[in-house]
């Protein structure tokens, strides 16, 4: 099979700062145009990204009001100058936004993250697109819904085949506990299988019960661990001048039963048992916390908060840690995903404790089998909290700082082309 060389690249958050979507479609731009792909993107108003040799970019604003006055904090947010256009849309959207707005949370019982009003907009341009570019393939990835839905129609009209890479899975009971969207994602699903050519899922599981929901598409559904794009950040040689305190770092919101509360459980019985010393680690969050302890977080002598960082100034920070920490959300949607910050910690070179849900993650991160544990199960996170206190001391830390287990990581070029091929 020959790789697709002319792609329509269709993702409304491309481009968009601080955001997990975003930085997954960047990551693949970014691949596709290393492996010489010509792209053409299509994104929201407010995005930042910007064309190159490879690279074309194409905005489409979104038409709910909300949705519109975001895109244009976004365009201040990086220095875009107001233009004629701009007032025209924001005519435009001032006289159909709150209709569209309206509209949609009466039809998603509430609202919902979908940008819906997008797909009126970006339809017509992903058509002409489509008919004015050489376009071998259409690919969505980075959602939101509305993305794919664009895709599907521009791939409909124009009979170019359609790819889709889901970032989480569109159907799941902890994904959309609602049974009515869940009832509504499932016809989505489908009716975006059955016009695609590769539906593909972040993992096995997803990419499974997915067979399961829709046995006649079996031969379309793959998984794909994604990757991240490696942007050589590499671990410092040596963290800090003594062993102790021994830092440990979580970058990213904790949120939910995304939390540290057994963590600290674990920590705090390891302390009554004089098998952890006080002082002799610090636990720090890279991001915000909206916990309902959180000051109880804080209060703690053994933990940072710091403040909210863009991706590339957060992994600089996260190189002079000892540990990096993944926790997983406690509950069944972590089952089905992989938070993607993974894929950046792997690029680090530093060794990560894991606190999982997920028994995929074991598979990829066999060499930190000692520091990996269920999320809910104390007794296990004591034991890689131990074994990490314990690996300090050791070789083998060196090794796994020193990148000697590069051979670990995915390479997000072979991952991109393998969905392309």
């Amino acid at each position: 099979m020959t790789t697709i060389r002319n792609i329509l690249f269709i993702s409304y958050f491309a481009g968009v700062d601080a955001n997990c979507p975003a930085e997954w479609a960047d990551d693949r731009i970014r691949a596709m145009a290393s492996i010489g792909l010509n792209t053409i993107v299509l994104t929201n108003y407010g995005s930042s990204l910007k064309k190159s040799n490879l690279v074309a970019v194409y905005k489409a604003p979104s038409l709910s009001s909300e949705d519109f006055s975001h895109e244009l904090t976004l365009r201040r947010g990086w220095g875009a100058n107001r233009t004629l256009g701009e007032y025209v849309l924001r005519g435009t959207v001032f006289v159909f936004g709150s209709i569209l707005r309206k509209l949609t949370q009466i039809l998603t019982r509430g609202g919902s993250g979908g940008k819906w009003s997008w797909l009126i907009s970006a339809t017509p341009v992903g058509i002409w697109l489509s008919l004015t570019k050489p376009i071998d393939a259409v690919y969505c990835t980075g959602g939101p819904p509305s993305a794919y839905l664009v895709g599907l129609i521009v791939s409909w009209i124009t009979h170019k085949p359609l790819k889709i890479e889901l970032q989480d899975p569109l159907v799941g009971a902890e994904i959309n506990p609602s049974g009515y969207k869940q009832r509504v994602v499932r016809v989505v699903e489908r009716m975006l299988l059955k016009n695609s050519t590769l539906f593909v899922y972040v993992t096995k599981k997803a990419a499974a019960d997915s067979r399961v929901r829709n046995p006649d598409f079996a031969s379309r559904i793959i998984h794909n661990y994604p990757a991240a794009w490696d942007f050589k950040i590499n671990a410092s040689p040596d963290p800090s001048a003594t062993n102790y305190p021994v830092s440990i770092l979580h970058m990213g919101t904790l949120y939910g039963t995304r939390n540290l509360d057994k963590f600290f459980i674990a920590i705090d019985s390891l302390y009554a048992e004089e098998k952890l010393e006080r002082g002799s680690l610090e636990v720090s969050n890279l991001g915000s916390v909206y916990t309902g302890n959180a000051e109880k977080y804080i209060r703690r002598a053994d933990f940072k908060l710091l403040s909210e960082r863009s991706r590339l100034e957060a992994m600089k920070i996260a190189k002079d840690a000892k540990f990096l920490l993944l926790v997983q959300h406690d509950d069944n949607r972590s089952a089905e995903t992989i938070p993607y910050k993974m894929y950046d910690y792997m690029n680090l070179n530093i060794p990560i404790i894991l606190l999982i849900k997920n028994p995929e993650i074991r598979e990829l991160c066999k060499h930190y089998v000692d520091l990996i544990a269920d999320c809910g199960n104390v007794c296990e996170i004591r034991s890689a909290i131990e074994a990490a206190m314990a690996m300090v001391e050791k070789k083998e830390y060196d090794n796994l700082r020193s990148g000697n287990y590069q051979q670990h990581r995915l390479n997000i070029r072979e991952q991109v082309l393998a969905i392309l091929t």
